[in-house]
């Protein structure tokens, strides 16, 4: 279970009734309202830009060529993976 932080939150007074009155007719209390807000107008947005700005990010890269014959292209990256492995010991 992950750990959780508790925050204070300071209404006017209509709209805490306001808040009230609507978690009573969707048969739950005020704080999960609160946290399902959260939630759905905070969290869920943000988490969506982020996987746009990444989508975004990659369909901006240059293309890389295809490589004709797969064996050629196999040997490349086997060597390629080779160095790299040799440059991080």
């Amino acid at each position: 279970m992950s750990r959780t932080k508790k925050i204070q939150v300071t209404l006017e007074e209509g709209k805490y009734h306001e808040l009230t009155r609507i978690a009573r007719r969707d048969g739950k209390k005020l704080a999960g309202l609160v946290r399902e807000s959260i939630e759905k107008y905070c969290l869920t947005p943000e988490a969506e830009r982020a996987k746009r700005k990444a989508l975004e990010k990659l369909l901006s890269l240059d293309a890389t060529p295809v490589p004709d014959i797969y064996g050629d292209w196999k040997h490349q990256y086997g060597g390629l993976k080779t160095s790299i492995k040799k440059d991080k010991t």
